[in-house]
């Protein structure tokens, strides 16, 4: 081959290599800039996303301040409140111990005033009808005594008073009769029975049919009368006593009864 055409050859060669090395430059610069390009265009969907992430965290933010400030404001206005209804609450509560102290007061005065009606009454019936007189007084001693060291309660105190009032009431209305010893004013027992009348009459009427005396109410309280009776009185005792045994039939029997001389007016 001629030196010339080698040359051509050579050259020609050498161009195809490089444009062809030129054409891989400029293919793999534009594709370097494609990349490029996404990289951006990811960068900024990113971007894109995380300020609409920071402006829905603003927003959220914001919201939730709000809330808190409204929630703050709303705690406000309850602790204000709860303070208004505690100074109520403390107003009250000295009101309420002003009233306890007035009723511990009254009531203490209440239970001084009650002892006292019910030592009253007691002292009354030491001058009562004699009979269970002791028991009777002594129950209401015994009452006012436990009033006085707190032992008995106010409630119960009363209800123990009205007891034995009723009790009291309910003996003047009692009728009965028993057997027992009387012991005559010359010193002599005699054996027979009892019958009472409410609190009005107490007599006794001896077994020996001759025996009788009956308790008589005077000035000073009260007597056995039995050496002065008259053969009639001793009789309607004897009968009296028969009629409550339910040894003869009802009837009509006359009962001594003494009662006190009026107090006059003044004296």
């Amino acid at each position: 081959m001629p030196i010339r055409a080698l040359i051509l050859t050579c050259l020609t060669a050498g161009l195809m290599l490089t444009r062809a090395s030129a054409q891989e430059t400029l293919s793999s610069v534009q594709r370097e800039l494609d990349r490029v390009d996404k990289e951006i265009e990811r960068e900024k969907d990113l971007h894109k996303t995380e300020r609409k992430r920071a402006g829905d965290f603003e927003n959220e933010k914001a919201a939730k301040l709000k809330a808190l400030q409204e929630q703050l404001r709303l705690t406000g206005g309850k602790i204000d409140s709860l303070k208004s209804q505690l100074n109520r609450a403390k107003q009250q509560k000295a009101g309420f111990k002003n009233q306890a102290a007035q009723f511990q007061s009254r009531q203490k005065e209440f239970v001084k005033a009650f002892s006292k009606q019910v030592r009253d009454m007691s002292a009354s019936l030491k001058k009562d009808f004699p009979y269970d007189r002791d028991k009777r007084v002594s129950d209401l001693e015994e009452l006012a005594t436990a009033i006085d060291n707190g032992v008995v309660g106010v409630e119960d105190g009363l209800n123990r008073f009205f007891s034995l009032t009723q009790a009291s009431l309910d003996f003047a209305y009692d009728t009965e009769v028993y057997r027992g010893t009387y012991h005559g004013a010359d010193g002599s027992d005699h054996e027979g029975s009892y019958v009472r009348l409410g609190a009005a009459l107490l007599a006794f009427a001896g077994e020996d049919a001759k025996t009788a005396a009956y308790l008589a109410k005077v000035d000073t309280g009260y007597v056995w009368r039995e050496a002065d009776l008259t053969p009639e009185t001793r009789q309607d005792i004897l009968t009296a006593v028969k009629v409550a045994q339910g040894k003869v039939a009802p009837q009509l029997v006359n009962i001594p009864f003494q009662a006190p001389k009026p107090v006059v007016a003044g004296k």
